[in-house]
């Protein structure tokens, strides 16, 4: 199975693009906004000044639609999500590894190449085992994305899902 930020935003229900969505434009500031409103513009071929006059609720609509987006915006969509809505998954995560953090962020001093591919894939596999389990799948595909010693954990994703 090969991830990729736009095969996990096209698996994700509706409704939880929906939520993403309106986490991000709700958050979304400076060039960050501007990267949206002209991504969304491209991919609805739209102008520009349309999509920024459009209302808040209407540009949510749009973006949780649109199964194609620049891989930056969709993997910033998945970790606000995550962040937000699934924050204690990431947590347990962490502290399966004994991975030091605040909230969910991984402190910056901590070497991620400290990790060997048995302790990922143990601790990925018994968070596929919690009570989140949508919330877990989607954090592990997300973690994929990242690469480097997160790599490991996609040899313990469940096919299909």
């Amino acid at each position: 199975m090969s991830v990729s930020a736009n095969r996990i935003w096209r698996q994700m229900p509706q409704d939880v693009r929906i939520a993403a969505s309106k986490i991000v434009w709700n958050e979304s500031k400076g060039a960050e906004k501007q990267f949206l409103f002209a991504s969304l513009a491209r991919a609805k071929n739209l102008r520009e000044v349309t999509v920024r006059k459009t209302p808040i609720e209407k540009l949510v609509t749009w973006t949780a639609a649109t199964l194609s987006l620049p891989d930056q915006i969709v993997e910033d969509l998945l970790k606000k999500y995550l962040l937000h809505e699934h924050r204690a998954v990431i947590i347990s995560f962490l502290e399966l590894l004994k991975i030091p953090h605040a909230e969910g962020m991984i402190e910056e001093s901590f070497d991620l190449a400290a990790l060997s591919n048995e302790q990922v894939q143990t601790a990925a596999r018994s968070l596929l085992e919690s009570a989140d389990r949508a919330g877990a799948v989607l954090y592990l595909k997300y973690l994929v994305l990242q690469g480097r010693s997160w790599a490991a954990v996609e040899q313990v994703l469940p096919a299909g899902e």
